[in-house]
């Protein structure tokens, strides 16, 4: 159902401050909400590692901090998913962008 090369794309996008310099934002907000941004790029990396790449093993340490890593966002996004940025990077996340 997701797309997740567009929900990339979208979190790539709202990590460049050229594209979303986030006038006017609270900026412990606007900071939460790319710490989440990155959050999803990164695990998304490490997923496609994971599933992808047999040979990689990974040691209980490394896994540990990925899950760390989720567990980290998910605080961060119940901190933030109210406030209207948090609602735009939602829909950035399932609607295609016209070219």
């Amino acid at each position: 159902m997701f797309d997740h090369a567009l929900m990339r794309k979208a979190s790539q996008r709202l990590l460049d401050s050229r594209l979303f310099p986030f006038f006017g934002e609270d900026p412990k907000v606007a900071q939460d909400l790319k710490t989440v941004a990155q959050a999803f790029v990164q695990l998304q990396d490490k997923r496609h590692i994971a599933d992808y790449h047999n040979g990689v093993r990974w040691t209980h340490v490394e896994s540990l901090r990925e899950v760390t890593t989720v567990r980290k966002a998910f605080l961060i996004w119940a901190s933030i998913r109210n406030e209207n940025i948090a609602q735009d990077y939602l829909v950035s996340l399932l609607i295609k962008p016209r070219d």
